[in-house]
């Protein structure tokens, strides 16, 4: 069988593999000779000259150092692996990505699924597992993870988290105790507040959003979708609606301190 080609490489991976090629080759250097200089494989470097593996970090520095390239092979990579980055993420889901990092307030509604940005990598891994191959999951868990580092920032976001009780209690067994205890834990945080919605409150949107908010610019909302078919609201009015119902829902919930005792409850009975 004939190897596999990205047929979709990146404007950066292309000038990556190029500029590869040309200094390999008015170095008059074979692979097999630039390969035992760098410490690799023949073939995997032809693998990445020929776009059937993409250039690694590691190689992106080695070709720095033997080159002599002034770190240009890195900042190519860089630029690669961010767009790769965001090639992964579906474009119904992509303005939420793009907005996150520039949010001071989250208010999120979640009826079905535990919050992407409150995940555990066990739980990530297990949600991108049941609907992508191993490979692609993993690269989703990756930036799933990394999107999660907005709570190390010198000052975080605030977070106001609605959860419907039902979405921790149906969650898989060997997931349960490390969901819980990752939710604990957040709210060990002066910025962050989650409460729970009981079975029996009259709650009855089925449909997950979240209001963004920001030290400059309007609010957004981003309104869950099937497969990441989700949609970012801009129009005041909506937006202004959005967030009353939010407010709507929070009326609804568990105070944080019962809210607190009740996730504690269902991971001790885990």
């Amino acid at each position: 069988m004939a190897p596999t080609r990205d047929t979709n490489p990146s404007v950066h991976q292309e000038t990556f593999v190029s500029e590869l090629r040309a200094r390999r080759e008015a170095a008059k250097l074979s692979r097999s000779k630039l390969a035992v200089a760098l410490g690799c494989t023949p073939q995997w470097l032809g693998k990445v000259e020929s776009f059937e593996k993409p250039p690694s970090e590691g190689l992106a520095d080695d070709l720095d150092t033997y080159f002599h390239a002034g770190g240009m092979f890195r900042r190519t990579w860089e630029k690669h692996a961010e767009a790769r980055k965001r090639g992964l993420i579906p474009s119904g889901f992509r303005p939420l990505a793009e907005a996150e990092p520039e949010a001071s307030q989250f208010s999120i509604f979640a009826p079905l699924l535990m919050p992407g940005l409150l995940q555990t990598e066990e739980h990530a891994r297990m949600v991108f597992g049941a609907e992508q191959r191993a490979d692609k999951a993993e690269e989703l868990l990756v930036v799933r993870m990394e999107r999660q580092a907005i709570f190390a920032k010198a000052e975080p976001p605030l977070m106001f988290v609605l959860i419907r009780e039902a979405v921790i209690r149906d969650l898989h067994a060997e997931i349960k105790k490390g969901q819980c205890r990752r939710l604990l834990d957040v709210l060990g945080e002066p910025n962050v507040s989650i409460q729970l919605i009981p079975v029996g409150a009259h709650v009855f949107q089925g449909s997950g959003f979240q209001v963004l908010s920001f030290d400059e610019g309007p609010d957004v909302v981003y309104v869950d979708g099937a497969g990441a078919h989700g949609q970012m609201i801009t129009e005041a009015a909506s937006v202004r609606r959005l967030t009353v119902l939010f407010n709507m829902i929070r009326s609804a919930a568990l105070s944080a301190r019962e809210s607190e005792d009740l996730i504690r409850t269902i991971m001790e009975s885990t």
